[in-house]
Formats: C-alpha cells, structure tokens, sequence
C-alpha cells in the first residue's frame, strides 16, 4: 500500500482554490466538458463568481463544478472541502468534527454538517450495492465507552455484519446495520427473525447461491467470521469518536464499511471518496437533523 502523504503534502498541492478547480474538473469531467443539458463539449469560462461556472457554448446552459455533488450550496471554500475529504480518508484514523474544525478552521455545527453529508454519500453507496455469491451473515454487540457520568452502564447495540465471501472464504464486501430498538419489547440476548428476514431481503441478492447465518451469543465468535471486522469498527468508533450514542450510529457503520471496501479493492480511500462524492447530491442541515 503506498504511504499517505501528510497533511503539509496535501495542502502543497491543493493550497489554493484554483488548484482544486483544475482537479475536480479532472474527477468531474474525465474526458472534456459535456453540457449536463445538451452533451455539448464546449463552453465559456465565467470567473465573475466565487467559483467559476461553465456556460455551453451551444445552449447556453450554465453549471459549475459543485452541481449534483455533496459541496452544492457549500459556502466553505473547495480547500477546505478537500482537505476535510483527504482528513476522513485517512487510513489510519479518519477524523471527528471537533477536529475536522480546528484544522481547517470551521465552526463545530460547519464540521460536523460537512462529514454527515459525505457519510450521507456513503450510506447512499452502500444502499445501491447488495451482499451477492456466497454471504455469511453475524450479530454483534456494540457498548458504547462508558463515561463518569453514565449512573449505569451504557446499553448495548445489536447489530448485523454481513459479508460477500471469495472462493477462499474471505470477506471481500462488507455492510454492517443497527437492529432497531423497540423499547423493552427488544431482547438483548438474541436477534429477532423479524431483523434477519428485513436484512435479507434488502441487504442481500436474491439471486445469491448461498446465504448463511451464524447468529445468537450461543454461538462462540471463533464462529463468527466476520467477528474480526466488527472488532475493527468498534475500535475505530471508540478511537475516532469516544464512542457514539444510538443516534446516526448507522451512518458510522457504513463509513467504516465503505473505508474497509474501498481498501479491499483499491491501495486507498481518497480517490473512491472524492468520485463518489463528485457524483451525490448533497443532503441538507433539516433533513439530517429530522432522523
């Protein structure tokens, strides 16, 4: 796996916004300019805006580079979108918006806004992507840290890990989900068959040969494939975030899900994000917070 470049490298080379125009005009148009209206090729260059727009020299029509992408209506400059994209596709870490807001000099509800949308991407990807072949499906428990001022410890949340496994019998795709919590109705103790049904039908390929569950704390983790994985994750939560509450904790599970695909099959995170984020609509302030 090639070396990460620092922070310091990254900005030397997207330090100034008409750097990140000529990049994201690379991501966004690969093979020249095409009218999104008309598919004309050529077109007129207006530098009159904050950021330029791009005028059809056929219709007329006029775009710019943020259109249809998770920066659309975004008031912070495309450094600090970058900076911030190249900050959660680090490896090692990934970033919170405490600190996503410090570095890149944001207020925390700007931070924070920033990362929903790009995990809102992500969760999007991973909606329009279902487990196939062979599948092997896990629960798993996660805790929250617990803090000094919990009076009890904190509850645990159930959750699925499911997997696409290679003709080895390792995992190449991943998805992790939430089992929602219906009060004290839930049993902490086993999975409902109600939850594997619904993680059947809308995580998996109806076509797929083989699917198998191994679910139920009866069940030792040695036989828990996919065991590992979630292991990861709660590690990465607790390492990244402290920790998290119920609220948005599937948004979490499908950043680490899309950062462990995006490994598996490529050398690293950075250019799967930027493309996928160069081709999702951005999500708004009000219908992240209506969750």
């Amino acid at each position: 796996m090639c070396k990460e470049p620092s922070i310091e490298q990254f900005q030397t080379k997207f330090g100034s916004e008409e750097a990140c125009v000529d990049y994201l005009f690379q991501v966004k148009w690969p093979n020249g300019f095409i009218c999104p209206r008309c598919t004309h090729r050529n077109f007129y260059l207006i530098n009159t805006r904050r950021l330029p727009l791009f005028e059809c020299a056929q219709c007329c029509h006029q775009t710019s580079l943020t259109v249809g992408t998770v920066m659309e209506g975004s008031r912070t400059t495309l450094t600090k979108w970058l900076l911030a994209l190249f900050l959660v596709s680090r490896v090692s870490s990934g970033i919170n918006a405490t600190q996503l807001s410090t570095i890149i000099h944001v207020t925390y509800k700007t931070a924070w806004l920033i990362l929903h949308k790009i995990r809102h991407a992500m969760s999007e990807a991973d909606a329009s992507i279902k487990l196939s072949g062979f599948v092997q499906v896990n629960d798993a428990y996660y805790r929250p840290l617990r803090r000094t001022s919990y009076p009890i410890p904190p509850k645990e949340q159930p959750l699925l890990v499911g997997a696409s496994l290679n003709d080895q019998g390792e995992p190449y795709f991943v998805k992790m989900k939430c089992i929602p919590r219906f009060g004290k109705q839930i049993n902490y103790n086993s999975i409902l068959r109600l939850e594997t049904e619904t993680f059947k039908r809308t995580q998996i390929d109806p076509s797929s040969p083989h699917v198998e569950f191994i679910i139920g704390r009866g069940k030792s983790n040695t036989f828990k494939k996919l065991f590992p994985i979630f292991a990861k994750a709660r590690t990465w939560i607790n390492k990244t975030f402290r920790g998290l509450g119920p609220l948005h904790f599937n948004a979490y599970l499908d950043e680490f899900c899309f950062r462990w695909n995006s490994l598996i099959k490529n050398n690293g995170i950075f250019d799967p994000l930027i493309r996928l984020c160069m081709n999702r609509r951005a999500i708004s302030y009000v219908s992240l917070t209506r969750y």
